[in-house]
């Protein structure tokens, strides 16, 4: 997925999932197919993002007593390199980026039910300084906490667990931590403007990882601050961009400064702002040669090599005696440069979305794309309690009705 493009095309990408499974069929049986009977040598991995207490305790429990079992990461490599099939039902449940609800909601919950799962972390995103151990559902079960408190998203960048709650977590064995790259950056493709950051770009609710990252003095700034007026260019997810575009930087200054004569406030209540930026960029480009580039293969295959490596080597670096060989594209999307500097940094399984002619996981299968399908097909499993698509799609609705309560404010 990339967040740079049109409302259209992000919406679509938001939901291609539901085209890949109902229509495309590029996903397991038992979540399109009805009646289904039971799951036989495969092992569905299912992607959780964010954790709601009575919908994941209903999954939860629903997992249980249909007695299914959740295997770790290593389970998972040990089935597919030795081509054994797994016991019984066996699922995978994975977490990425590692929101609070991890810690808050997630966890508390697994624990109840004895369920093991792996949350995949951006360990670059993680402040060093928050060190807070927050209420969770423990909490709130023992009436020391409110709903608020745990589920609530904030507005400082404070929405991902904390080193001290991940290493509670880890600690425990209930959730394994693993790699969702250093940075979940994307890249500059082009040297054509998408957009320009104003009041109403979407830069994400932790980390800023809807804005592309840029250099400033020829380093990349990974804080990656939304500067009004900045110019957005054309952008892929990082391990997906083969030529990585490198900006003018006096040119983004020049359109920063355009902004800031005028005042952020006043510039952007102009019905004509963006056009008085395009007219910035097109004057600057025509009055100056322009210091820009495109990254060379090598240069990218070794930065590419270089933030897996970091990545692997933070998370080890918090949790002592902690190894991490699994990695998890984010947008859930990777060429085969990125896979193949995965592999030379030290990782054994890289996760992905749904996989072109791989609609699930059986022995034998590569390690280095292993299929997921969303959380809202877990209840699609063969079993007691199975959900029918009218169902699910309704539950979709309603946890978008609840997403928008938990936004953090503007």
């Amino acid at each position: 997925m990339n967040p740079i493009s049109n409302r259209f095309s992000w919406w679509f990408q938001k939901n291609r999932h539901y085209l890949d499974t109902f229509v495309f069929r590029r996903a397991p049986e038992f979540t399109y197919r009805s009646p289904v009977g039971t799951i036989r040598g495969e092992t569905p991995v299912f992607t959780f993002h964010l954790a709601l207490p009575e919908w994941f305790e209903e999954q939860c429990h629903f997992l249980v007593e249909n007695s299914y079992r959740t295997l770790t990461c290593d389970e998972m490599l040990s089935n597919l390199q030795n081509g054994k099939r797994p016991v019984g039902r066996s699922i995978m449940l994975t977490f990425d980026d590692g929101l609070k609800h991890v810690w808050t909601v997630a966890y508390p919950i697994l624990k109840k039910y004895n369920l093991k799962a792996t949350c995949f972390l951006i360990p670059g995103c993680i402040s060093a300084e928050d060190i807070r151990v927050r209420p969770n559902l423990e909490d709130f079960w023992s009436g020391s906490a409110s709903m608020d408190e745990i589920m609530r998203l904030e507005g400082n960048g404070s929405n991902l667990a904390t080193w001290p709650e991940i290493e509670l977590m880890h600690n425990s064995g209930v959730i394994d931590f693993q790699s969702h790259t250093m940075y979940h950056s994307l890249v500059f493709t082009s040297p054509k403007v998408f957009d320009f950051v104003n009041p109403q770009y979407n830069v994400h609710f932790y980390g800023n990882t809807h804005v592309p990252l840029y250099q400033v003095a020829g380093r990349d700034n990974v804080e990656r601050e939304p500067l009004p007026g900045m110019p957005v260019y054309t952008s892929e997810p990082r391990m997906m961009a083969v030529r990585r575009y490198f900006d003018d930087e006096r040119l983004r200054e020049h359109c920063i400064q355009t902004v800031l004569a005028v005042g952020p406030e006043a510039f952007f209540e102009k019905r004509n702002w963006r056009a008085v930026l395009r007219d910035k960029v097109h004057e600057f480009r025509s009055r100056h040669q322009l210091d820009e580039r495109f990254e060379e293969p090598a240069e990218r295959d070794l930065s590419v090599y270089r933030e897996l490596r970091e990545s692997k080597e933070t998370i080890e670096a918090h949790l002592p005696g902690k190894k991490v060989t699994h990695l998890c594209f984010p947008w859930y999307e990777a060429a085969s440069f990125a896979v193949a500097a995965a592999v030379k940094a030290g990782f054994e399984a890289c996760y992905f979305g749904t996989v072109s002619g791989r609609r699930t996981n059986r022995p034998g299968d590569s390690p280095l794309s292993v299929a997921r399908v969303e959380d809202i097909f877990l209840e699609r499993l063969p079993g007691k309690g199975r959900k029918s698509v009218f169902e699910l799609l309704k539950k979709v609705w309603d946890l978008r009705q609840v997403g928008q309560m938990l936004k953090p404010p503007a």
